[in-house]
């Protein structure tokens, strides 16, 4: 199966003011080279917590962030070096689902406006516009009332599936989704859920979906990355992540019982979890693990790796 994205050697940091009086900043690395490959037509989740770097990855293949080493590759082409026109149909060819859609929506905007909003570029038509504008609201089993109301007037879960319309209008191949349902009640999450599952089949989508909840990315992904300080520490089948785990970090998010002081992690160029985990050995208070390839999956852990 071809990749639509491959991502190689990522560094991302963020400056962050050192404060206290003090002047200057210190540097925060966010993604600490990860290396990706998205096939096309999969749904990947990447499930990881606060400060994993699992959303600075979306923002760097949008672009909203520049890279401080290595390369992110759409369809063969490195991003970073598209210009001009190359660029704008790349943008097309990538859409974003936010975690909060009220904060990129305009409440003052009619839902025809916001969905239409991504196609002014492309300078088509008023009838195209229209067209396109009924048909994702069709896709989406919206009534097509909802046009003239305005943003304002939508609930939470009615303003993320206008969200999603838009997401989609341009006829993007790839959908990043950031937390797509973390703000939604349980009810409204699964309805979301079903919608982009039914959504990625009948478009032909592939999808990049993170969240901090493991449940959520598996109801949705094909495949699972575990992200922590940086680093994806193991990636596969879903089906087999969730049930045998091969980095002790997994197992332990799958253990609802264990308290989140039992995880800390650690924020250096090691292991993040050598202060606690269970297989640690000498060498992980040296050297980071090198990527060991288990089958159709991978892992970053001594304890796999011929050393």
């Amino acid at each position: 199966m071809s990749s639509i994205l491959r991502i190689e050697n990522l560094y991302v940091s963020y400056k962050i003011p050192l404060g206290h009086l003090r002047y200057g900043y210190r540097k925060i690395w966010a993604v600490k080279g990860v290396d990706m490959d998205v096939p096309h037509g999969i749904a990947l989740g990447i499930v990881g917590g606060s400060g994993s770097g699992k959303s600075t990855i979306l923002k760097a293949i949008l672009g909203f962030v520049k890279p401080e080493r290595g390369r992110i590759l759409f369809r063969g082409f490195d991003i970073a070096k598209l210009k001009g026109r190359e660029r704008r149909v790349i943008s097309r060819e990538i859409s974003y689902v936010p975690q909060e859609p009220s904060q990129s929506i305009n409440p003052k905007m009619r839902v025809y406006d916001v969905v239409a909003e991504p196609l002014k570029p492309l300078k088509l038509s008023v009838d195209e516009v229209e067209h396109r504008v009924y048909s994702v609201l069709e896709v989406l089993d919206l009534d097509p009332s909802i046009r003239n109301m305005f943003a304002k007037e939508l609930s939470g879960g009615m303003l993320q599936r206008i969200a999603i319309a838009r997401a989609i209008i341009t006829r993007p191949s790839l959908v990043l989704l950031d937390e797509p349902t973390s703000n939604l009640d349980i009810s409204i999450q699964a309805q979301i859920l079903n919608m982009l599952i039914d959504l990625k089949q009948k478009l032909n989508l592939t999808y990049i979906f993170v969240s901090h909840d493991i449940d959520v990315v598996s109801y949705v992904a094909n495949r699972i990355a575990v992200m922590a300080s940086g680093r994806i520490l193991e990636e596969g089948n879903v089906d087999k992540v969730l049930t045998e785990p091969l980095h002790p970090y997994t197992s332990m998010l799958l253990e609802p019982s264990k308290a989140p002081e039992e995880m800390k992690l650690l924020d250096d160029e090691l292991c993040p979890i050598r202060s606690w985990c269970p297989w640690r050995q000498e060498i992980c208070s040296k050297l980071y693990p090198p990527k060991t390839m288990i089958g159709d999956r991978y892992v970053y852990c001594w304890r796999y790796s011929k050393h």
